[in-house]
């Protein structure tokens, strides 16, 4: 109890008014989120407190309750956040530990047809958690982050020659010569939390070793990191992992918007992605782009895409598009979630976790 409590002092005392909050910046633009956390729930979220993915024939997975909850904690929405993480825990979460199965299946036989975790979910899930402990006062929901984060470290972070990793799940991802990650996983603001609540050591590792992945693992004409990466265990460099695609695509897109978040998008990697945004001309931003050929999408990248675009820096401030223009869970998730990085959020703790971890 006494370790316990004295998470909860350098929890509070790092995080000041920042990591409590969540919250867009002045009076407008918490009045404009509001409205597009309105819209965002009522189109995408189920009394019960299913997030559901309307692009993936309404799915829930766990990256969707992790998002959910961490925009019901953001608009200071304690009854949807109760329900998703009710939801959450009846459904998915392990038996045996503190992971959650990453999808449920709503018109299987078997709902919950695996027990594989998808870590960027847990990442999720453990953030939201954190922050809505910290703003409302609520110890049950920071122990419940502390043992996500406690089993993440137990089970999903190995060792891979001079890096220390994030597995994208428990199974099918470590190889006797190599491991895959996907760089989307590295949800940086996510890491630092886990850095202040589990061990600190770790965690920053963790951390500063995924910034090392993320610069070294980039290709092609744009010098982008790619949906799934294939680091050896000896020696080698990151490359571009097989079968998936070799594609900056859905994935990849958020590897920006995490840094952005957690203050440490920096000069090279911005510099390379505004020559991306930048490129398109007419033709507007693709869905993706193969990082070995230079092909693109036949089609154009979803308004999500762009919001993203506007809080990393990339795009003018007057393209940031109006949550109506979201068809489905995802791109709305993504242009929600923008708007909130955009107006700082929670900045000031990811700064100071970084430079105290």
């Amino acid at each position: 109890m006494t370790a316990f409590l004295a998470r909860r002092h350098v929890l509070a005392g790092v995080a000041g008014g920042a990591m409590a909050t969540l919250q867009p910046g002045g009076r407008a633009a918490r009045a404009a989120g509001m409205d597009d956390w309105t819209f965002y729930r009522r189109h995408f979220v189920s009394p019960d407190g299913r997030v559901i993915d309307n692009g993936n024939g309404n799915v829930s997975h766990t990256e969707g309750q992790g998002y959910g909850m961490l925009f019901a904690q953001a608009f200071d929405d304690r009854e949807t956040f109760d329900s998703l993480f009710r939801w959450t825990e009846r459904t998915l979460r392990h038996q045996g530990d503190a992971l959650h199965a990453w999808h449920y299946l709503p018109d299987a036989p078997n709902h919950v047809p695996e027990s594989e975790n998808a870590t960027d979910g847990d990442l999720l899930i453990a953030l939201a958690l954190t922050l809505a402990g910290d703003r409302w006062g609520r110890q049950d929901l920071t122990a419940a982050a502390c043992a996500i984060y406690a089993a993440l470290r137990e089970k999903i972070v190995v060792q891979a020659g001079a890096y220390t990793v994030l597995l994208p799940g428990l199974y099918g991802f470590a190889f006797p010569d190599r491991v895959v990650l996907n760089p989307s996983y590295y949800i940086m603001p996510s890491l630092l939390a886990g850095a202040l609540l589990d061990d600190a050591g770790l965690w920053m590792r963790v951390v500063r070793d995924g910034r090392r992945l993320l610069h070294q693992g980039r290709f092609g004409r744009w010098n982008l990191p790619p949906d799934w990466l294939s680091l050896p265990r000896v020696g080698g460099v990151p490359g571009i992992a097989q079968p998936w695609p070799p594609r900056f695509s859905y994935d990849a897109i958020r590897v920006p918007l995490y840094l952005q978040w957690a203050g440490m998008l920096d000069a090279p990697m911005r510099t390379s992605l505004r020559r991306y945004w930048g490129a398109w001309g007419a033709d507007g931003l693709p869905a993706w782009v193969d990082l070995k050929t230079g092909e693109r999408a036949p089609y154009g990248a979803p308004p999500g895409f762009h919001a993203l675009g506007v809080a990393c820096g990339l795009a003018d401030p007057s393209d940031f598009p109006a949550m109506e223009a979201n068809t489905n869970y995802y791109s709305a998730s993504l242009t929600l979630l923008s708007r909130l990085v955009q107006e700082g959020m929670a900045a000031g703790i990811m700064r100071q976790a970084a430079s105290g971890g």
